[in-house]
């Protein structure tokens, strides 16, 4: 007998992908999951999984998840415990067993399904090897123990010296369009030569989670970042809310690397406005469907974006987009008849920004959730 449901179908997937990822986030306490990136990392990585348990060809499987190892790795950053990730991929993989028992799928089809779960639960362990070696990495040792939050007498023994009071917690994201770049490790190693200290930090490829003491300088961790092309967001926290500062410190990273903002050291303040802009809610529903009279046009959504990049100063928008600053004045009229603002209007300006802010982060986040 046939199943009744095509899996390799993609009006099947999504369906199928809201289910399970919402199941999957049900079983994660509430003060775990503070904004967008755990449940857009979650749908993304079912989406990924399904698309492997739904197709015929069995190798590659990296390439077939193109978005596991850095959700994977982030995970492992903040010190998310390996079993526990793996309890919730074979909690998917249950769940996904459950709809093929529901709709008598032929054995083939649950054939895929274990030969995908070997695949992933194998992948997510190599992940977590490269992340945080055991016993290899006095600094990565360090750094779960602080992740975890529970810092007591005996692990100062073991570690051979009493934690910090407080703590810079950077999030890192590494270039990977750049090549020969500074790795998030090369900059943990930087910090270490540059202080003459171990720094606490598990870091991928991908990104990283470091923690350096306040007696650091900010000024002097900036003025290291800009010797790379990493962008790093950075809070100060007291030692007992380092794990509840990861998490937040990891969402504004989300938003500085969502809208491409340029390499470089932000903090709190720098990303605020955008931070709340991008959060669930009404006013971001409204936000986003605010520029939709101008998107079907490519031209005047770019002369927008370079425009505001540019402190509204025409000559270097018409600079940045090689047309003449009459055809910038020409498009910006144009762009404020469409969305039926004007010119003068003292929310103009605000409201445009803003929503360019909510559309430029949403369009990231439909990108990243295309199975490639």
């Amino acid at each position: 007998m046939t199943s009744d449901v095509e899996l390799g179908s993609t009006a099947q997937l999504s369906p199928a992908t809201d289910r399970i990822a919402h199941k999957i986030l049900e079983t994660i306490p509430r003060r775990s999951r503070r904004g967008n990136v755990l449940r857009e990392e979650i749908s993304a990585m079912v989406a990924d999984c399904l698309a492997l348990v739904s197709s015929a060809e069995r190798t590659h499987h990296s390439v077939r998840m193109p978005r596991l190892r850095p959700a994977v790795a982030r995970w492992a950053s903040i010190g998310v415990p390996l079993d526990t990730v793996q309890q919730h991929v074979h909690a998917g993989f249950r769940l996904h067993l459950d709809d093929l028992q529901a709709h008598c799928a032929p054995f083939d089809d649950v054939r895929r399904l274990m030969d995908a779960l070997s695949s992933v639960t194998a992948t997510v362990s190599t992940i977590y090897m490269e992340v945080a070696p055991p016993h290899s990495d006095h600094g990565a040792s360090v750094a779960r123990t602080l992740l975890s939050g529970r810092y007591t007498t005996r692990a100062t023994r073991e570690h051979g010296a009493p934690p910090d009071e407080r703590y810079h917690v950077l999030a890192v994201a590494a270039d990977r369009s750049a090549r020969d770049a500074v790795s998030p490790r090369d900059f943990r190693a930087m910090l270490e030569t540059r202080f003459g200290q171990p720094v606490p930090g598990l870091e991928s490829r991908f990104g990283a989670t470091i923690l350096v003491p306040e007696s650091f300088a900010t000024e002097k961790i900036r003025d290291m970042v800009t010797s790379t092309s990493l962008t790093v967001v950075g809070i100060t926290a007291d030692r007992h809310r380092i794990p509840s500062t990861v998490e937040e410190v990891h969402e504004l990273l989300d938003v500085a690397t969502r809208l491409h903002y340029p390499p470089g050291m932000y903090q709190i303040e720098d990303l605020a406005v955008e931070y709340q802009l991008t959060r669930p809610g009404p006013g971001r529903d409204r936000l986003a469907s605010f520029l939709d009279p101008v998107a079907e046009f490519p031209d005047l959504i770019s002369t927008l974006r370079a425009h505001i990049n540019n402190g509204l100063n025409r000559r270097l928008t018409s600079r940045a987009t090689h047309v003449h600053t009459n055809t910038v004045d020409y498009r910006l009229r144009r762009i404020y008849d469409l969305v039926g603002l004007s010119a003068h209007d003292p929310k103009l300006l605000w409201l445009l920004q803003s929503a360019l802010v909510v559309r430029d982060y949403q369009s990231v986040a439909r990108s990243d959730n295309t199975v490639v």
